[in-house]
């Protein structure tokens, strides 16, 4: 079934893929479809190279030995933040290293730590189906120890710790029923927990809660609860009442920092407001007008330790399964500094070089694919691992490394690469020419360029979208007839709405803007009439500048390149929460798909024309692409391919969509869906640990 809305009556015809769009342009209805779908065959597509590979290796703590000159360095290796993780316990007394396996589901690369007194180092994890999980490493044996759940049903992406004057352990967290933070406090003498405080301030719902940060006097225990609005809440550690101290707008910040005997917080009331800062004291903020807390401050287990090494983590990333951790004593740091000579080598500056065995990296799934302008494909895994390249001529994969954001948005300009991501938007230009050198340290003395450097490749050309947009995390990307690249994002936690950016690569200029976004989510970006305009594609959120009101519907919003503004927004779906994504199939004309409000697991494909903002037609499908925006643009695609048709997905069914009268063809079930590209006919699919190849797709 169709549904037909005004189109544009004009005589002419559109030639696009060797068929013709009329300018009143309709769909075909295909009452069969939903049998095709339902009995589409398997495809194989070949297997070819497996390149991307990993393991993430930055989380690192340095823990006193209990001879009161040396420390124990804890290297942490993990597949993914819910494993497997690995434990390598450097004793830099005695060259001795530990491996031990840390239990799954359990991050540690967000852990809170603590010193204590008796000087084992405590860290708190959430098991996500029980609560907080205490575990306790004694530098005497170089062993951790699992204590079991701490505080039940108690968890949080953000779980710090701080010593209180009365020597006990105060902690934080949050809930998700209902959307509060949490505090407790724990005897490391006992190892009881000595009171659990429960859901403590203000309900954040709809939004996700976060005990934040967390300061500690001799009365009270302060919190930062956030972050959609943020709170300070003050609770009485004897009696449990609570006290709000402070609250922020959406877009404001509270942040406290831990003393000895009380604490500072930075509070920012708006977006644009100047940050104030006070003392936290006998649960009163007190203006800071100087350096002089006012509570006496005690010693605390660091005051005791000695001084810390310098070390070097250069070659912790391990090639053919080894890994070097460096260090030198401070005081051979202080005798020694860097740089050296040329020819001086490590041992001479006084540094000492402990292996890592055995140390695991692992296949990983390809998330992106993006052909090169010299025919090569780059690659890239989950999160912050995994890059490579590939040639489709050779079927070869070669592994360039890790490091950089948690890749989005890809978008080729000129002979570069360009991306961005997560977190807080982070561009990286990569010339596929030259070897890759983040995180490719050698021996003290080769560090790696920084990634600022023109010598680094890739190299950090904008650090951060942030301030200008907001954006926590940059979902896709298109190049502009004007020079520039255009980034489209979203927040997250401290912000629901979209972000629009852009870049210029020539003069290093950027910009960007969030308060038309307020209520849309920028998923999806594309250009249209030779990159005039920029297409951003949008899926409904809680609209902070609108009281927390969602939209009824998504909408396309247009940016002129020539103009430098946005030009006009309408909505392609009426009661659709996501716009889904579009791309253009003759000058000026965009197709897209998106769920069927109206049906459940029903989709839809539609046809716009750009400069009038006007929905030409919406055509109903049985199935929908199952594009899950909440996770990103990971398992999806929505492609134009060499012969002018669309391909994408509808359920685990690759189709291809021919423009002229929306007709889709199903083509079969190529396994696991996820990103794809075309190189030539041949079409190259992510989603899997091989890079997969169905040859000639385009050509059928």
């Amino acid at each position: 079934m169709n549904t037909k809305l005004p189109s544009i009556s004009l005589a002419v015809m559109v030639l696009l893929g060797g068929e013709a769009i009329a300018a009143e342009w309709q769909a075909v209805d295909q009452p069969y479809l939903k049998e095709q779908l339902a009995t589409a065959p398997p495809l194989e597509p070949e297997l070819l190279a497996a390149p991307a590979r990993g393991v993430t290796s930055w989380t690192f703590q340095l823990i006193p030995n209990p001879d009161g000159k040396t420390y124990d360095a804890l290297q942490w290796y993990f597949k993914s933040y819910s494993g497997p993780t690995w434990l390598y316990a450097c004793d830099l007394g005695t060259g001795e290293v530990k491996k031990q396996r840390f239990p799954d589901r359990r991050q540690i690369h967000m852990h809170g730590g603590i010193l204590a007194p008796d000087g084992k180092y405590y860290i708190v994890t959430p098991d996500w189906n029980a609560g907080m999980n205490l575990f306790v490493y004694d530098p005497a044996t170089n062993l951790l120890e699992d204590r079991g759940i701490l505080v039940p049903n108690l968890v949080g992406e953000t779980r710090r710790l701080v010593l209180g004057p009365d020597g006990l352990i105060y902690g934080t967290g949050s809930y998700r029923r209902p959307a509060k933070a949490g505090a407790y406090c724990y005897d490391w003498k006992s190892d009881k927990l000595v009171r659990d405080y429960g859901p403590i301030g203000q309900d954040h719902a709809p939004h996700g809660a976060w005990g934040y940060s967390i300061g500690v006097d001799d009365q009270y225990i302060y919190v930062a609860s956030g972050k959609i609005p943020w709170y300070l809440v003050a609770v009485n550690i004897k009696t449990g009442a609570e006290k709000l101290l402070a609250r922020t707008k959406p877009g404001g910040n509270i942040s406290v920092s831990p003393m000895n005997g009380g604490a500072r917080a930075a509070v920012q009331s708006e977006p644009d407001a100047k940050q104030e800062y006070f003392w936290l004291y006998h649960g009163e903020m007190i203006p800071k007008t100087d350096n002089n807390p006012p509570w006496t401050s005690f010693q605390s287990p660091w005051d005791k330790a000695p001084p810390r090494p310098e070390v070097y983590r250069g070659q912790i990333d391990p090639a053919d399964g080894k890994a070097y951790l460096w260090w030198r004593s401070a005081e051979d740091r202080a005798r020694k500094p860097r740089p050296a000579p040329g020819a001086t080598k490590p041992a001479d500056l006084g540094w000492r070089r402990i292996e890592l065995p055995d140390v695991e990296t692992y296949p990983l799934p390809i998330h992106r694919l993006i052909p090169l302008p010299d025919g090569r494909l780059f690659g890239t895994a989950q999160a912050y691992s995994g890059r490579f390249l590939f040639d489709p001529k050779t079927g070869e994969g070669t592994p360039l490394g890790n490091g950089g954001p948690s890749i989005y948005a890809l978008i080729v300009h000129g002979d570069k690469l360009y991306w961005s991501g997560y977190p807080s938007g982070p561009i990286d230009e990569f010339d596929p020419a030259r070897p890759w050198t983040l995180l490719k340290g050698g021996p003290p003395g080769q560090e790696p360029p920084d990634i600022r450097s023109t010598k680094s490749n890739p190299r950090r050309v904008v650090a951060s979208l942030f301030k200008e947009t907001r954006v926590k995390k940059v979902f896709s990307a298109a190049a502009g007839a004007d020079g520039r690249l255009y980034f489209g994002g979203a927040g997250i936690r401290d912000y629901s709405g979209g972000s629009f950016a852009w870049f210029d690569p020539k003069s290093g200029e950027y910009g960007g803007q969030w308060r038309p976004f307020s209520g849309y989510r920028i998923y999806w970006l594309t250009t249209a009439l030779n990159g005039r305009y920029i297409v951003a594609s949008t899926k409904t959120a809680l609209d902070e500048l609108r009281g927390d009101v969602r939209p009824a519907s998504a909408k396309l919003f247009v940016w002129d390149t020539r103009e430098k503004k946005i030009v006009r927004d309408f909505v392609p779906v009426p009661n659709a929460r996501k716009a889904g994504p579009v791309v253009e199939v003759a000058p000026g004309r965009l197709i897209g798909t998106t769920e069927d409000p109206a049906v459940e697991n029903g989709g839809l494909i539609y046809g716009v024309e750009i400069r009038a903002g006007k929905v030409l037609f919406i055509k109903k499908l049985p199935d929908t692409l199952r594009f899950r925006w909440g996770s990103g643009t990971t398992h999806w695609d929505f492609v134009k391919g060499p012969d002018g048709n669309v391909y994408t997905y509808l359920g685990n069914v690759l189709v291809r969509i021919r423009p002229a009268g929306a007709r889709v063809e199903v083509l079969g079930r190529p396994g696991r869906v996820g990103r794809f590209c075309f190189a030539g006919n041949d079409l190259y699919l992510a989603g899997d640990k091989p890079v997969r190849r169905l040859p000639g797709v385009a050509a059928k």
